[in-house]
């Protein structure tokens, strides 16, 4: 049903309705400005709402929810996936300087909330549709292209934060993130695995203690890295299985 839906109004649609909600969720904390785990739970709603946007537009175009990838991995294929541990070690960077307290237990529960939220509504548009959509015109496109989108919209970014630098490594590790992303819906055919390590990423990043713009940059670089690397293992050992079956 997804494949018969046209690709490029679908994509427009759908980053459409992600910058929409994320412009939103801006706004709600400009405006009320909420404190403590309201901080989190506000836009954590709004995005949910995002989510629940996607729901319907596959209620209504009858797409069932394995076709975008809600279902279990295909069996045998995160066996191939041990190779996941170098994002759970990047996600884990996040906490590096330990873990911040000092809100109370709430606030951490909160922003488990809203990561989740962030997790499930960035899979499903990016990778279960936008990725999913294209996929059948070739698997590099789809892959560039979602990865592409991805990454072009944390240069929103920008506007909270001026630091020219942070912001396009922010961007950089997006777009490859991205890539990574995609490629373990591709070989699962599903987003369950990119939603759990998407928001456990996310929360380490939100938990963990400030620490300096400089240690942020040197982070975010050795992050890139790691990443690189894991893309890097999945094209090989992509290739490698295509020559095995030859």
């Amino acid at each position: 049903m997804l494949q018969k839906c046209n690709k490029i109004a679908v994509t427009i649609i759908s980053m459409a309705a992600v910058l929409l909600f994320f412009f939103a969720q801006g706004a709600a904390l400009i405006v009320l400005k909420p404190e403590g785990a309201l901080e989190r739970i506000i836009p954590a709603v709004i995005i949910w709402a995002l989510c629940g946007a996607a729901m319907i537009f596959f209620k209504v175009r009858k797409i069932p929810l394995s076709e975008v990838g809600f279902k279990s991995a295909e069996k045998g294929s995160l066996k191939k996936l041990f190779f996941l541990i170098p994002l759970v070690a990047v996600a884990l960077s996040g906490i590096i300087a330990g873990v911040d307290f000092s809100r109370g237990a709430l606030y951490i529960a909160a922003s488990l909330f809203y990561v989740l939220a962030i997790g499930f509504a960035e899979e499903i548009y990016f990778r279960g549709i936008i990725c999913n959509i294209w996929q059948h015109t070739g698997k590099t496109r789809a892959i560039l292209l979602s990865s592409a989108l991805f990454g072009a919209c944390h240069a929103l970014q920008a506007i909270a934060n001026p630091d020219i630098v942070q912001t396009i490594l922010a961007i950089c590790f997006a777009f490859f993130y991205g890539i990574a992303f995609a490629q373990i819906f591709l070989i699962t055919k599903s987003i369950i695995p990119g939603i759990a390590i998407h928001a456990f990423h996310d929360f380490c990043s939100f938990v963990g203690k400030s620490v300096s713009a400089e240690e942020n940059i040197i982070l975010g670089t050795a992050q890139t890295a790691v990443i690189l690397a894991f893309i890097c293992a999945i094209h090989f050992l992509v290739l490698s299985k295509k020559k095995q079956k030859k």
